[in-house]
């Protein structure tokens, strides 16, 4: 019983040590044990500064090379009663410390407590549906020529409460008491993501989320959210304009492929990049000169093996004009909806060409 009291106690009061306290009494002992040896005549383990730190370190550590050590009666009393005894003290609680930081960190990580305001260019993704959101973020991991560098998954610790998929380096995860809470935005580093995903448990959830980040975004950041419940997606739109809706089209999908046998499977392989060609939207630079809807099918077609299924003016799709006629001009600042073998950007396309080819 006194024994598990000694140790109660011994654990409770290193608990409460400080990075400062133990730097004073490490410096404390050395000095003590400095001014002990000096008396006792070790001038050879006092002489160097170097000589002396690494003699202390060497019989605090328990590694006892041998190659320093007290050489008359009185330095060995003192390092037998105090210097051996005091100095294994101070290391096992220097050793605890860094282990319970260590480990601390590494709770923090998991249960999603750390702080990812110095994250830049990350995807968040807010909700965790299980297998959908695995998927989903396998299927974003898989493109090479995505935007973002990380991503971090954003859910209630009510919901999720470790860190779903810590296989992967990529990935975060920071458990979010309230999305409308500055602190928890900054926390996240909302103002410097490159897009969100809005994937919540419900419509109730992803609305609320939606309209709590909304205008917490910069003007270069993509904000996409799922909804079931049409009025839902219809009272998001109206109040912002900024966020791209995503339905649920089952009913529609169905009904395609009924009227149209395989219609479903090209519907899957424009959004499956594991499945060859797949979608993708480039925007046009707004400096380029006009020119003609065939003129760019046609060179799309020749130069990028693409194809272009449709233009739109705004960078959330809406008002979205698929198969226009060939002499529907095109401008910069539009962008455009194509299929292809590989993503490619801007500056890869001869905006030039296509204006002379017409």
């Amino acid at each position: 019983m006194l024994l598990s009291r000694i140790i109660q106690l011994c654990q409770l009061h290193l608990a409460r040590l400080t990075w400062p306290g133990l730097l004073i009494l490490f410096l404390t002992h050395y000095c003590i044990c400095y001014i002990a040896l000096r008396l006792a005549g070790e001038a050879h383990l006092t002489a160097k500064l170097g000589d002396f730190i690494y003699y202390c370190s060497v019989v605090g550590s328990t590694l006892g090379f041998g190659d320093l050590s007290p050489q008359n009666q009185p330095g060995r009393w003192f390092t037998g009663l105090w210097h051996i005894p005091v100095s294994v003290a101070l290391f096992g609680a220097l050793m605890g410390k860094m282990i319970s930081v260590a480990q601390q960190a590494l709770t923090k990580g998991i249960r999603g407590l750390s702080n990812f305001n110095h994250l830049s260019g990350h995807l968040i993704i807010v909700g965790w549906r299980g297998q959908q959101t695995e998927k989903m973020i396998n299927l974003l991991l898989y493109d090479q020529s995505k935007t973002f560098s990380q991503i971090l998954i954003c859910e209630s610790g009510a919901q999720l409460q470790h860190h779903p998929m810590q296989g992967h380096a990529q990935v975060f995860f920071a458990s979010v008491s309230n999305f409308n809470a500055p602190e928890e935005q900054q926390r996240i580093g909302l103002a410097n993501c490159n897009s969100v995903i809005i994937f919540a448990q419900n419509d109730e959830q992803t609305f609320t989320v939606a309209l709590s980040i909304a205008g917490q975004v910069s003007d270069s950041s993509h904000i996409v959210a799922y909804l079931e419940d049409e009025r839902y997606a219809r009272l998001l739109e109206q109040h912002c304009h900024q966020i791209e809706v995503v339905r649920n089209l089952s009913a529609e999908q169905l009904l395609r492929s009924v009227q149209d046998p395989g219609s479903s499977q090209s519907v899957a392989s424009i959004m499956n990049p594991m499945l060859g060609d797949t979608g993708y939207v480039l925007e046009i630079p707004h400096h380029v000169n006009e020119f003609c809807y065939g003129g760019l099918m046609r060179y799309m077609k020749q130069h990028h093996d693409a194809t272009v299924l449709g233009i739109s003016h705004c960078k959330n799709g809406r008002g979205m004009e698929l198969n226009p006629i060939v002499s529907t001009v095109i401008r910069g600042g539009m962008w455009l909806h194509l299929i292809g073998n590989q993503r490619i950007t801007a500056d890869e396309v001869q905006w030039h060409t296509i204006g002379k080819e017409l």
